[in-house]
């Protein structure tokens, strides 16, 4: 686990020094769409896409971006909401809220590959799957719990104003801030639409 982490860092750091052609995003603004599947593993488990480790339970959400601030090595610092719905063998709806840091990334021809990442609090109105398992671990139900979404996203010179992403959604109370719980992890795929 402590080496996928080291791994994310390095890849974060690396790509903030690489030069990019992409430009300054403070004014932007964006929606995105999104979905995927729930699993039953730990939170950086669910980058290992490939492995048999899938709940029967789905997530489809919305969300609006918005830019607020550039930072040094090619960061941005923006804002986001998102509102998601949570399907399968029981149903429940997520709010979040958050910060937003994405770097430009790297430009190779007319592909450009950009890393985020979104930390929040994210408010459910039921648990479902293995996180209402781990809330009876540790007896104590778990509405709110802090929103994380690390994600890598692909863009195209001819399609400027739009980008496909994959993104770890989690919750999780936080190595114990909230609640000693990995809550819920699901890996996903989306769409975002430059406004």
């Amino acid at each position: 686990m402590y080496r996928a982490k080291i791994g994310a860092c390095i890849a974060v750091a690396a790509l903030s020094a690489a030069p990019s052609y992409a430009g300054p995003i403070t004014d932007g603004s964006n929606v995105f769409i999104f979905g995927g599947r729930f699993q039953d593993e730990w939170v950086w488990e669910t980058a290992a896409f490939w492995r048999p480790h899938y709940e029967d339970n789905y997530f489809v959400g919305a969300g609006y971006q918005t830019f607020v601030a550039d930072l040094p090595a090619n960061f941005h610092f923006g804002l986001e909401l998102g509102l998601g719905m949570r399907v399968g063998q029981e149903a429940s709806a997520e709010i979040w809220t958050g910060v937003v840091l994405k770097n430009d990334g790297v430009t190779i021809g007319d592909v450009t590959v950009s890393p985020a990442i979104t930390g929040g609090i994210s408010m459910v109105s039921d648990t479902i799957g293995v996180e209402k398992e781990r809330a009876g671990w540790i007896d104590r139900n778990v509405p709110v719990l802090f929103y994380m979404g690390p994600e890598i996203a692909v863009s195209h010179a001819d399609f400027p104003d739009l980008e496909m992403f994959a993104r770890i959604h989690h919750r999780s109370g936080g190595y114990g801030v909230i609640a000693e719980i990995d809550g819920s992890n699901a890996a996903t795929l989306g769409l975002r639409f430059k406004l």
